[in-house]
């Protein structure tokens, strides 16, 4: 191919066709359990490189209305979230194009485009993994968080070391069920999902799926009638080893939010006067994106299989 500006625009025509196309094809479920992106977080855009979530101490439920508004009794700090720059590069030397053989190099175009529409999902089960600081200052996943200063207020532990079992998973339904939030009014939060890795698929989808199970002796078969069929399976790759997540939502709001401030852009440096064709002939295509993820409410997600149950503390609410 002649390389002039007119064959390279419609080289980059065919390239950004091939790009879109994976990205669609990748923000679909890959097989039927997979995890993806919109069940677990909301997306949401969002300006300036960094974003002050000022609304998580808006926790309290409605209560009847009887002298002043009654105000939040526990004081939380802003969680200030700021966004991270991600991108991906492609490089085609120029030789390949000269020599039409710049077909070779579309499967990796679309595969920068399938990788760049899973970073949504990767951000938002690195903060699962993660375990950051809320705004309360304590891990979000921990044993014994007070929402209220009443002395009526329930703790909630969301933070177990407990293996996957029936009965883990039952544990799990029955606290997110009977979570209050500051006003002493219940959650109302509605278990979802039961997230898990490749290594606990099969554990997550006989407590869930099978219609019938062995009775306590192991012997007979009986129904099984266990609450936690009320969850969804979904499996990430991501999460290694015993870690398993019950995951809630309440009012449309899921336990994880996803900063998008950029989507995914497929950019190129392919005129002879780009620095990387004069000095290297080569053509790059790159794509590049912000954003970051953190966890909203405890009271939306229940962890379990993990190696220590931090404790809350107090002492660190600001």
């Amino acid at each position: 191919m002649v390389i002039n500006q007119a064959n390279m625009d419609a080289l980059f025509k065919t390239y950004s066709k091939r790009f879109s196309d994976a990205q669609q094809a990748a923000a679909a479920r890959a097989y039927p359990n997979q995890l993806i992106a919109e069940e677990i977080a909301l997306l949401l855009p969002v300006t300036g490189a960094a974003v002050q979530h000022s609304w998580l101490d808006q926790i309290k439920g409605i209560h009847e209305w009887a002298g002043d508004r009654v105000l939040n009794n526990i004081k939380l700090q802003a969680l200030t979230v700021a966004n991270r720059s991600f991108e991906n590069t492609v490089s085609v030397p120029r030789t390949s194009i000269e020599d039409d053989q710049y077909g070779m190099f579309a499967p990796l175009i679309g595969a920068l485009g399938a990788d760049a529409e899973t970073l949504w999902i990767k951000l938002a089960v690195a903060s699962l993994l993660a375990n950051g600081t809320w705004a309360d200052g304590n891990p979000f996943f921990c044993a014994g968080r007070k929402l209220s200063d009443s002395k009526s207020a329930t703790a909630i532990t969301n933070a177990v070391t407990t293996a996957l079992s029936k009965t883990a998973a039952e544990a799990a339904l029955t606290a997110i069920r009977g979570w209050k939030l500051a006003g002493d009014e219940p959650a109302d939060a509605v278990p979802e999902l039961l997230v898990v890795g490749p290594a606990l698929e099969g554990t997550a989808k006989t407590i869930v799926e099978a219609d019938i199970e062995a009775n306590a002796g192991g012997t007979l078969a009986v129904s099984n009638v266990s609450p936690a069929r009320m969850l969804k399976v979904r499996v990430d790759a991501r999460i290694t080893g015993n870690k398993w997540y019950v995951t809630a939502r309440k009012g449309g709001i899921p336990c994880c939010c996803v900063q998008q401030r950029k989507k995914p852009v497929l950019t190129r440096l392919d005129r002879d006067t780009d620095a990387n064709v004069f000095m290297q002939d080569k053509f790059l295509y790159g794509v590049d994106a912000r954003g970051e993820s953190f966890l909203t409410l405890p009271f939306l997600a229940y962890a379990g299989g993990l190696d220590a149950a931090p404790a809350w503390d107090k002492t660190k609410v600001p």
